[in-house]
This record gives structure tokens, sequence and C-alpha cells, in this order.
């Protein structure tokens, strides 16, 4: 019989004695004390008062109440993103109300992640050459947008430093797809202009891989934005800079969300048979059958009516992570 067995077992306390009867019933009672305790202490959803959330502070998270002032309060049984409006008691967050978007990312150790909430576009940010081009992890990141219900575009910074014409043929491709591109510099400002007037209808979650110019980005955007820039090492890996999430509001409207630049984008909590249909290059193929997962499997007509081979592969290689 184990440990736990014996704590509800009625035999065996009569077997071990009187004073173990005694120290059980205690230990039952205190267990039966702390429930009603935890019973009562339990938030009053009816007193919650509603706010913002802004930005992650550590564990914390400051928030914004309708009347502008703001707070940085511990949560409690919630899991709590930027833009997420929130239900506060006595000081402490308890719960969000719904929301209408998600982005959510995969790690290797932590599982799935919540990136941002309620955001309706997402803003891939890319460099050309500086760090590297990484066409995968654009891929990625507008699965996630898609999986999480938000638009989404490629926003190519840095472009004062060249534009390869591969880059470029890239940038044309994703837009023939339906995604909205942008060429920027945040060092000389050409494109910021025309960048912002496209934000300032949405909340727009800004993501990419780091070193690629985001936090100047931000601040190019938000003129006197709190953000810290950082550079490129020598291995051409980016700093990170900021280091949590925060929300923006853009001066010719519209909301941003910055999130901490990122190496990887794991999108393994999107749903396998679903995948295809974030991919707008696979819709409709006359394959065999209409559940085709286009892994060339039999009646897959993926290979012969798609001109981009490199989207196909990209997809087959998320295919086989996905669940």
């Amino acid at each position: 019989m184990s440990r736990s067995d014996e704590l509800f077992d009625t035999d065996a306390v009569a077997v071990r004695g009187p004073g173990d009867r005694v120290r059980q019933g205690a230990r039952r009672e205190r267990l039966a004390s702390r429930g009603q305790r935890g019973q009562s202490r339990g938030p009053d959803i009816s007193k919650a008062v509603g706010a913002l959330a802004v930005e992650m502070v550590g564990r914390r998270v400051r928030v914004r109440l309708d009347d502008g002032r703001e707070s940085i309060l511990p949560t409690r049984g919630a899991l709590v993103g930027v833009a997420d409006r929130v239900q506060i008691v006595d000081g402490v967050i308890v719960g969000t109300e719904p929301r209408r978007s998600t982005l959510e990312r995969t790690g290797e150790s932590a599982g799935v992640r919540l990136v941002a909430s309620n955001a309706t576009l997402l803003a891939c940010v890319c460099a050309a050459t500086d760090p590297p081009f990484r066409p995968g992890l654009v891929d990625r990141m507008l699965v996630a947008a898609g999986a999480g219900g938000m638009q989404a575009m490629v926003v190519l910074n840095k472009c004062d430093t060249g534009m390869p014409d591969a880059v470029l043929e890239w940038m044309a491709r994703y837009e023939a797809l339906g995604y909205g591109i942008a060429l920027v510099s945040a060092t000389d400002g050409r494109g910021i202009a025309e960048l912002a007037a496209r934000l300032s209808e949405h909340t727009t979650v800004l993501v990419g891989h780091s070193g690629v110019g985001k936090s100047t980005l931000v601040r190019a955007l938000v003129p006197g934005a709190d953000v810290r820039v950082g550079d490129v090492d020598a291995w051409g890996r980016g700093r990170h800079t900021t280091t949590a999430a925060q929300l923006f509001s853009l001066p010719g409207g519209g909301q941003l969300i910055d999130v901490p630049g990122v190496r990887e984008f794991g999108v393994a909590h999107v749903d396998r048979h679903a995948l295809r249909t974030h991919f707008p290059e696979l819709f409709d193929l006359p394959c065999k059958y209409r559940d085709c997962l286009h892994e060339g499997e039999d009646g897959c007509m993926a290979d012969e009516v798609v001109s981009w081979p490199e989207r196909l592969d990209s997809y087959r290689k998320l295919l086989a992570e996905c669940v």
C-alpha cells in the first residue's frame, strides 16, 4: 500500500494505533480547512475592474486602466498576453476577456507560448543581408498569423544597405500570394510614412529575427518610444534588445505590439490537417482526394502545379513538425 493510500484507508489507521489515527484525523481537518479557505478567498468577478495589458514585466503585467492610469500587477491563475483585456480584483489580475486573435509559437522546451493577443495584423520584419534573409522563418510566422486569426505582411528593413535581386524576388512572390509588402529603412526613414499609414487601422504585432532592426523601426514609428537598440554580433546573430513584449500607440492611429526578437519560431501547435490552409498556393489543387496533404501521395498534384518549389519544400518541412 502506498503512502497516499494509507492516508485514506480506515483499516490502515486501525492497525497503526490510536496515535496515528489522531494525527491522520488532524491532517484531514487541515486539508478540509484549506479547501474552505480557498473557496472563501476566490475572486468575486462581479467586482472586477477592466484594464488593458500593455507590457510584460517579469512575471507581472503592466496594465492601463480606462482612465489612463497604469500599474504593475501580479496574476493569479490567468495566462496574460500583451493587448489582452484583463480583469482585476483587489489589485490582482484574475482573468482575461475573450480574445479575438492569438499569436502563439512552439518552443523546444517551453511548449506552446502565447506571444500576444488581439492583434489584427502580424508584421514579419526581416533584413535583406544583415542578418541574411531567412524565408523559412518568414513562412513560419505567416503560418502562425493565419492560425491565430490575423492578417500578415512582410516588412523588409535595412533597405539602405542594399536589396539583392534574390530577396526582391521573394518579396514579389509573397506579394503575389496576397501578403502586404513594405520596403523600408528605419535608419534613413524611407518607407516609414507609408508603413505607418498601413498600420494605422490595426493592432499590429511586430515580430522578427534578432538583429533585423526591429527596435529601431519601433522608434521610427513611435518617436520617443522607450526601446533599446542593439546590433548584430560577429557571427551574424542579432543581440536581443527588446526583453519583454510591449504595446505602443501609433501617432497616426493604431497600436503596435513589439515582442523580443527570435531566432526560431516553432509552429508544431498548428493542426497538420489545417496547415495547407495557411499556404495560399495550395488552395484548391486538383488532387485526387480533397483531403490531400500534398506529401506526394497517390493522386497529389502539388509537385506539378505549384510553381514555387521552395515554398512547397517549406510546407512539407512544417508538416513534419505539426501534430
